[in-house]
């Protein structure tokens, strides 16, 4: 009975790729479910035969850990650089973005002290 390895959701392409090159590499059998027409399943990545699981679990932990120390290694090569870009760097991009999400969050606020603000009239 196949048994899911990976739900797709928020995994960037590249990720996902890896571990279908993995399990290819491995010779593990497998499919790829695609998302739904609105986004309802992100998708998915099954593995067909309950013998192999356990070896496509490991690979797939494995691939993880190597993934993770990259991004670790990556980002603290950034942060000695320099490079690493902060909230600060974010928000000097992106005034507009700053000033409507500011003013979304002050629309919310006043909507509801609204009532409040009724009782002591």
């Amino acid at each position: 009975m196949p048994k899911m390895l990976m739900n797709l959701r928020h995994v960037p392409e590249d990720e996902a790729s890896a571990v279908l090159e993995m399990l290819e590499e491995h010779d593990i059998e497998h499919y790829r479910v695609p998302p739904s027409a609105f986004m309802i399943s992100a998708g998915s990545i099954w593995i067909k035969q309950d013998e192999d699981f356990a070896t496509a679990k490991a690979l797939f932990d494995q691939l993880q850990r190597k993934r993770a120390e990259q991004a670790q290694t990556d980002w603290q090569k950034q942060k000695t650089e320099g490079t690493q870009r902060n909230l600060f760097d974010e928000l000097s991009q992106n005034p507009g973005r700053l000033l409507a999400y500011a003013a979304i969050a002050v629309l919310i606020i006043l909507f509801m002290l609204t009532p409040v603000i009724q009782l002591f009239r």
